[in-house]
């Protein structure tokens, strides 16, 4: 059935079987090309959810135009300097924002380049009137967009 060069099936599959077993590169499944791998989407997944705070995106949205203080974003944002700091020190730890001391203060800035394309085009969306706005129930509907 074979001619004398060739290798029937079931010896080359026995062949290769024991080379995939002896190297561990060839056990990994290559992922399909253009879909992320699951460390990427984690960290896209906790991006999208630090942005899904109203107060964490105002926050962002503010420090676009440069360092700020808390002090200072308390009176952009609102709420209280212990929740704001707390949302920055939270931030902080995911590498979106960063914070330098002056002085007394602690100035922060948005360090992180994805967040800023994400506030970006959130920001263009907004000014184009083209967010979708739904109605929530129970809860009053107020802008992300500062005044």
């Amino acid at each position: 059935m074979f001619s004398r060069g060739e290798v029937d099936l079931s010896t080359h599959v026995r062949q290769r079987m024991a080379e995939i077993k002896d190297d561990p590169k060839l056990r990994m499944r290559p992922r399909a090309k253009g879909r992320p791998s699951l460390r990427r989407v984690s960290a896209a997944s906790r991006l999208f959810a630090t942005l899904g705070f109203r107060k964490r995106l105002l926050i962002l949205v503010h420090l676009m135009d440069g360092e700020r203080s808390v002090s200072e974003l308390v009176s952009l944002v609102g709420g209280t300097q212990t929740a704001l700091s707390q949302h920055l020190t939270d931030m902080a730890k995911l590498g979106i924002v960063k914070s330098r001391i002056q002085g007394r203060w602690r100035l922060y800035s948005l360090t992180s380049e994805q967040a800023k394309m994400l506030v970006g085009f959130l920001s263009n969306l907004a000014d184009n009137d083209k967010l979708p706005v739904g109605k929530r129930s129970g809860k009053k509907s107020s802008s992300w967009r500062p005044g």
